[in-house]
């Protein structure tokens, strides 16, 4: 049996960056509430990732991009809502939030989506801490102010410039795409099982079988 959750878990009404939030648990631990099953019943929990960092609407964003860069992934993502066509906030991937994500929810593996989107960018940024009034930290503010104060400390990685749409095997990917998930999967300290390099059903490479 499947459960499927809906919005991030930023927006979870006391997991997320409250007020701005939802009025719900969008996280791990809303299924067995929702669902009416023990949570001891939940087997793996699969963290779906973008590649990249957006948000919706007003609250602390410290790696979005309000440049060319940010409007670039932003249209090659149509990171623009379904229904109301309002644009998405994009940036880079920030790793510190995404940490924070995967400890509150007990993440066993992620689903990294839109891997695509990333191709040909010359270098890649990758949020790893952020610098809050001079005060350098690993660790995502319980305090929204000093969330607001954050400033991204990066590292570079290297881009790549190929076409994923047609790739099929994880073996197949750019060299540097390959460095870019295992960089997430060693921070994090968690697989990535799944990766999407485009919208169609094929486009998704399953590496289940790596982590039997």
């Amino acid at each position: 049996m499947l459960f499927e959750g809906a919005q991030g878990t930023l927006l979870d009404l006391d997991l997320g960056t409250y007020p701005y939030v939802t009025s719900s648990h969008p996280t791990a631990g809303g299924f067995p509430v929702g669902a009416g099953v023990g949570p001891n019943t939940i087997e793996e929990i699969l963290g779906i990732v973008k590649a990249y960092t957006t948000r919706v609407g007003l609250g602390p964003f410290p790696t979005e991009l309000e440049d060319t860069t940010g409007e670039a992934i932003r249209q090659k993502g149509k990171e623009f809502g379904t229904t109301t066509g309002r644009a998405r906030r994009c940036g880079w991937l920030d790793l510190v939030m995404l940490k924070y994500t995967a400890r509150v929810n007990g993440l066993t593996g992620i689903s990294l989506m839109l891997l695509d989107v990333l191709s040909g960018f010359e270098s890649l940024k990758v949020c790893v801490g952020y610098d809050i009034e001079g005060e350098k930290t690993t660790d995502f503010p319980a305090s929204l102010k000093r969330l607001g104060k954050a400033k991204p400390i990066y590292e570079s990685l290297p881009g790549w410039s190929q076409d994923l749409s047609t790739i099929t095997t994880y073996e197949d990917l750019p060299k540097e795409a390959k460095e870019y998930m295992k960089f997430i999967e060693n921070y994090l300290e968690i697989p990535i099982k799944i990766v999407s390099i485009g919208p169609g059903r094929a486009q998704t490479i399953v590496r289940e079988e790596i982590y039997r």
